[in-house]
């Protein structure tokens, strides 16, 4: 038997619907891609301060975490608000805290540094390359970020794919980790090599970060 058409005043509501719910799930979108790009824009800078520390950017990874904490607490006001999301309001806000905290790590890491070089802890002369590995791996992998939250809201047909290589930049600064740990331990324990170890040891918390983020991302995309 034949589906008979909705009525034109059935369709004309569910239309109207839609043009109340469309804005507001728009408005998690941004707002967490929006994050994403934050923590895309801290890692650059963060990138750039270990190759060379200083105060300025130091600051200006201090500013990008305030307006994610700006934009979490956006986000649980508009989840405290919404009647409709695009998805479940506990994923929303699993990933706005998840990226913020990793804001929050990059900031801290910077603080740290700063308060060590502060104290007379100065420049490693450590130059094992598997210590800029794992801050390779790092980059790409926030650099990836935004793509694979885009792809995650809006492009699911492709969001495993992002996430499968989020998990590859994961893996490969974890195996570098290892071994720049490994050689680090090895070597003269002076100021220096603590101030890189000390490094070291925020960057595979960053990773972690990252290990977080896309196993939720993966949980989410498999549940939607």
């Amino acid at each position: 038997m034949a589906r008979r058409p909705a009525p034109a005043r059935l369709r004309r509501a569910f239309e109207s619907l839609r043009e109340i719910l469309g804005p507001r799930d728009q408005v998690f979108q941004e707002l967490l891609l929006e994050q994403a790009g934050l923590a895309q824009q801290a890692m650059d800078l963060l990138y750039r301060y270990l190759t060379q520390p200083s105060q300025d950017l130091g600051q200006a990874i201090g500013e990008l975490e305030e307006r994610g904490d700006r934009i979490l607490s956006d986000i649980q006001r508009a989840l405290r608000e919404a009647l409709v999301t695009p998805l479940g309001g506990s994923d929303i806000n699993y990933l706005g805290n998840a990226l913020d905290d990793l804001l929050d790590q990059f900031e801290d890491m910077v603080t740290e540094d700063l308060a060590l070089e502060a104290a007379g802890v100065g420049e490693s002369s450590y130059e094992d390359r598997q210590f800029g590995e794992v801050l390779e791996a790092l980059h790409k992998a926030c650099n990836i970020l935004p793509e694979a939250m885009a792809a995650l809201l809006r492009r699911p047909a492709v969001a495993e794919e992002k996430i499968a290589e989020l998990r590859e930049r994961y893996q490969d600064g974890k195996r570098a980790y290892s071994l720049a740990y490994a050689a680090i331990m090895a070597g003269r324990d002076d100021e220096g090599s603590a101030r890189t170890k000390n490094r070291l040891r925020w960057l595979r918390q960053h990773l972690r970060r990252i290990e977080k983020l896309a196993n939720a991302m993966a949980g989410i995309l498999a549940n939607s």
